[in-house]
Parts: structure tokens; sequence; C-alpha cells
């Protein structure tokens, strides 16, 4: 009995000083809100940095037909915190920036839970953008008086050793600059960033999902390469300017697959998710772009998250809805993989695509189907716009149900 004693006691306190033993936290189920921020990109000048407050108002229809204001909290599971690389570390190698949007978020979520006058306990997803929102300390220097893109394209400091960037156009006039991701030089950077956010966040019990977007240019999609990005003045796809780079096309899938590892051995406690999309090799021919879909690859990802994280792997895609539900039929799209590792036990979160109407069908075939548990939503204010009470009402609650039990 003493002996059996003595390894309980010792197993405790090997869980007490490894946090990496320690039990994961639980995942968010049921409904996350996306959070209204700004999602332009404009070289150095946008801002999507922000969250929900679960205390804002949102209409509520009585059983007597009336119309009532409570906080919208009560009808979600969590937030999206969004926030910008370059809005926490502002220096090369630096200090995470204090009371920064995730500090604020931690402060206004542990209020709501800890509120007398609450009914459910919310939990925070957090994104944290590179590609075109990476700091500008990564793609430019100093020089004679101003700041200057090292430009890729130019073969500005194009050694493994020097960062540099890639003026990239995307459609409605958006801008920015990618990072060379496919570096090692870009590792250091993003690997030092994940440590001190980790060190900082990791323990904190309302951080319960981080979204892996290591090696995306201008969306959290960090798989995805539009094959409609012709936006630039020169006419070529931004593909072909990051291939013009230095990129290849195995160095930038050599960044997906990282990624995934990092964010996994630096987050011991807080669930991992990323969103998957259908592959597409890549390669010029003759001055053209040509595509190639590779579903294994795909799948590949999907076996390395849970490779490296296990339980803690969360495999998700960011744009279901009526328009694009998938075919889980169809071995060429990410559904047919997504139901094939959610039948297995696996984690699934969906988030739906921004059209507004009858989103609960397509959340309630991403519970049915898929085995979804989690349901990432639009902005408010577009379930608003549709109707005052698109999101209370029992259409939408009774999918936020389907997808938590």
């Amino acid at each position: 009995m003493k002996s059996l004693i003595k390894s309980v006691l010792a197993l405790l306190l090997i869980l007490n000083a490894n946090p990496a033993l320690a039990e994961p936290k639980e995942r968010i189920t049921g409904f996350v809100l996306r959070g209204d921020v700004d999602g332009s990109v404009n070289n150095f000048t946008s801002d999507r940095n922000g969250y929900d407050d679960p205390y804002q108002l949102v209409s509520v229809e009585t059983s007597d037909g009336q119309i009532e204001q409570k906080p919208i909290g009560e009808y979600i599971d969590g937030l999206v915190v969004q926030v910008e690389w370059r809005h926490l570390q502002k220096e090369e190698a630096g200090p995470i920036t204090e009371n920064n949007v995730i500090d604020q978020a931690i402060a206004r979520v542990n209020e709501w839970n800890n509120d007398p006058e609450t009914t459910n306990t919310l939990g925070i997803k957090l994104r944290v953008f590179s590609g075109v929102f990476s700091p500008k300390w990564l793609t430019y220097h100093w020089h004679k008086g101003k700041y200057k893109l090292k430009n890729c394209e130019k073969g500005q400091n194009a050694t493994a050793e020097e960062m540099c960037g890639v003026r990239a156009y995307f459609k409605n006039n958006k801008q920015g600059i990618i990072p060379s991701h496919w570096k090692p030089s870009f590792r250091t950077h993003w690997r030092d960033l994940q440590e001190k956010l980790a060190d900082r966040y990791d323990s904190v019990p309302v951080i319960r999902e981080l979204a892996v977007s290591g090696c995306m240019t201008h969306h959290a999609e960090t798989m995805w390469r539009n094959k409609g990005d012709y936006n630039r003045p020169d006419g070529k796809h931004n593909v072909q300017a990051l291939l013009n780079g230095g990129m290849t096309l195995e160095s930038d899938k050599s960044c997906l697959r990282w990624q995934i590892k990092v964010a996994a051995k630096k987050w011991d406690n807080t669930p991992i998710a990323m969103a998957y999309n259908m592959w597409n090799d890549y390669e010029v021919v003759n001055d053209e772009l040509i595509w190639t879909t590779k579903p294994q690859f795909t799948k590949e990802l999907m076996d390395k998250c849970i490779e490296e994280a296990d339980t803690n792997c969360i495999l998700g895609n960011n744009s279901l809805g009526l328009n694009d539900i998938g075919d889980e039929n169809n071995t060429d799209d990410v559904t047919y993989y997504l139901k094939e590792f959610g039948d297995a036990g696996h984690h699934i979160y969906v988030q739906t695509e921004t059209t507004i109407d009858h989103q609960w069908v397509a959340l309630n075939h991403a519970a049915d189907v898929l085995n979804a548990q989690m349901g990432e939503l639009p902005k408010i204010k577009a379930m608003n716009k549709e109707s005052p009470t698109f999101l209370t009402g029992s259409n939408m609650q009774n999918a936020r149900n389907n997808l938590k039990f």
C-alpha cells in the first residue's frame, strides 16, 4: 500500500512539475463568435485586433413575441480574439506587448465567467495573424533615413539567413508584404513568438484554443493559395511573385508541416486548431501558373497535427455554408477527410462562410455529418442585418446545442 501511495505521490509531483503532462484544457464546443474587427489589408495601416464584448446586447424574442435585450455572451460559448503579430511584438526578438488585446480579452472573459448574473462559461480561441500582418522589422531595414523593403523579388538579402518580403496584391485594392516564410530565418522569429506567447498564455484557463497560422499569406487559412489572386500591376499571380522571390513548392509545404510541430510543442496545454483547404501543387510552365489538386497533402497535414498534438489537435475548415457545404463522397473535397477523421473520433470545427442565409443548415450538417463540435460564426453585425434575433432564435440555438451534444 505504501509503495502505491509513493508511486501516486511521485506521479503527482511530476505532473505539477511538468505542465506538458498535466491534463489539457477543455475544448470549446458550440458557438464561437468571430469578432467585429477590420479585415482590410493595406500595408502596415490595418488594425485587425479585437474581439466581441460578451456584455454587448442582442435582441431576443420572448415566448409571448416581445423583444428583449440580453448580453450576447448568453448565446455563445466562446470568443475569437484576433490579433496581428505586429501588435504583439514591436521589435525584433522583443517581449510581448503589455496590456495587448489578448490581455484585455482575458480580463473581460474572466469578468464574465465570475459574474454571478451570467449563466454560462466562455472560452477564448486565439488567432494570431502573420503573413501581411507581420511586423515591419521582419521585412524592412533602415536605409538612408527611412525604412526600406528588403525585396525578395529583387534579390535583396536573398540568403537563407536574412529575411525579405514580397509585395502582394489582392482583390478590392488590398495589398501587403508577405514575409519569406520559406526561410530558416522566418522560423527563428515565428518560433520565438510562439515561445513567448505560450509562456504567457498557455497556463491561462480561458485560452482554450490556438489557431495555427504561421505560413499564411493574408488569410488565417494558412494553406490558402488563392487561384484567383491575379491582382498585381504586372498581371502575375502572387504565387509567381513568391516563386520569383525564392520560395519553392517544397519549401512552402515544409513550412506548413513545421508550423504544426512548433505550435504543438510550445503549447503544451492548449488545443491547437488549423483550417484545412484542399491543397493544390503549383508550377510555372511557359510563364503560366499550373495547379494540380493534391488531396494526399491535405490528409498528410491532418495526420501531422494528430501525430504532434494527439488529442489536443483540432481539424477544421473556414468556409462551410449553403454555397459551399462540401461533398463528403469526393476525395478531392476537404470535407471527405474531415468526415473521415470526425468518424474516427478526432475533434472537428467549422467556420461558416460570410453569407448569413440559413446558416443553421450548414452548422447542423457539420454536426451530423462531419461530427463537428464547434462552429465559428460571422460578425454579429452581419447576423443582425439578416435579423436582429438571428443568433438568438431557435434555429441557430438548436444548431448550437447540436454541435455541443
